[in-house]
């Protein structure tokens, strides 16, 4: 799947950059991947002309990407959102697009506002939803997917912006976010997209994926916890242990440790898929080191209430 930081401004106003970027959408990819357009932005990506929405539709279509996506600002009103939903829809049948598109809402911190949202959706009867996680965990809108996955378990739900750990409360928990996310009904996600540090980056600060106890953690963690291993067979690590992996520069030890927590979380969700699709995925999250520790987090009268997955 395809992620992109782009200048939309020239997209929208020059020729020149509309279809460069268009020929590149339609070239990079992989055998495997869905191809999509997410636009991810400090303070997020808002469209709100209706011509500029128009030429955002025109560059999916003319790269030949796999779905169309509309994405949902927390500036919009429901309003706002519902008519651009509803132009989307015209414009793909005006065209003949055969193609599903994706509704892409952002998560927030309000309960209603997010049930809101989710309902104007469902309106709609996507085929699938994309649902910005804006790099947090917002629980009560994952608590809103939950709902909606009840009542329409075949729409796909894919969560963009997805960070390393979770920051329930005050705290940041070891627990991988990623590897919770399907106890909410999320089928896939990809991870978050964040601007430079404002403090130079090094290797010792670096998140990894711990395979063993589906955490995320630092060099000086995995030295103390796991002996110095990820215990993972990954095309990076290749069974062995930390030394390699942090070799070169800081560049380099990250690049190694995304393609690393896409391939072991990637393998790690297959090998869960049996308890998923037979409702037994929370007995698996209890087996798992981290995620035990975040499931300890939740509301005791939540955990009653939630269905047994055994």
């Amino acid at each position: 799947m395809l992620f992109l930081l782009v200048t939309v401004k020239k997209i929208l106003t020059q020729e020149d950059a509309l279809k460069s970027m268009a020929r590149f959408l339609s070239k990079v990819t992989a055998p495997d991947a869905i191809r999509m357009l997410y636009l991810a932005f400090k303070g997020g990506a808002a469209v709100t002309k209706t011509e500029d929405l128009k030429t955002l539709l025109d560059l999916q279509y003319l790269a030949g990407l796999d779905i169309i996506t509309v994405q949902h600002s927390l500036d919009f009103s429901l309003e706002d959102y519902e008519a651009q939903l509803r132009f989307a829809e015209r414009w793909m049948e005006e065209r003949g697009v055969d193609k599903p598109m994706m509704p892409v809402i952002q998560a927030t911190e309000n309960k209603e506002t997010s049930a809101k949202l989710l309902a104007l959706v469902e309106k709609h009867q996507p085929s699938m939803i994309g649902f910005d996680l804006r790099g947090g965990f917002y629980y009560h809108a994952l608590r809103g997917i939950e709902e909606f996955k009840k009542r329409k378990p075949e729409v796909w739900v894919h969560a963009l912006q997805t960070p390393p750990k979770v920051r329930f409360g005050r705290g940041l928990l070891t627990c991988s976010e990623g590897m919770i996310l399907p106890m909410f009904g999320i089928d896939s996600f990809s991870r978050w997209i964040v601007p430079p540090p404002p403090t130079p980056l090094t290797k010792e600060v670096i998140n990894v994926f711990d395979r063993k106890g589906w955490g995320s953690m630092k060099k000086k963690d995995y030295e103390a916890i796991r002996n110095n291993n990820t215990n993972c067979d990954c095309a990076v690590c290749q069974g062995k242990d930390l030394e390699p992996f942090y070799e070169g520069k800081v560049l380099d030890v990250l690049a190694k440790a995304k393609v690393h927590d896409h391939l072991a979380q990637r393998k790690e969700l297959e090998g869960a898929r049996e308890s998923i699709r037979k409702g037994r995925f929370l007995s698996l999250l209890n087996t798992k080191e981290y995620p035990r520790e975040f499931l300890k987090q939740l509301p005791a009268k939540d955990n009653e209430n939630r269905p047994s997955k055994d």
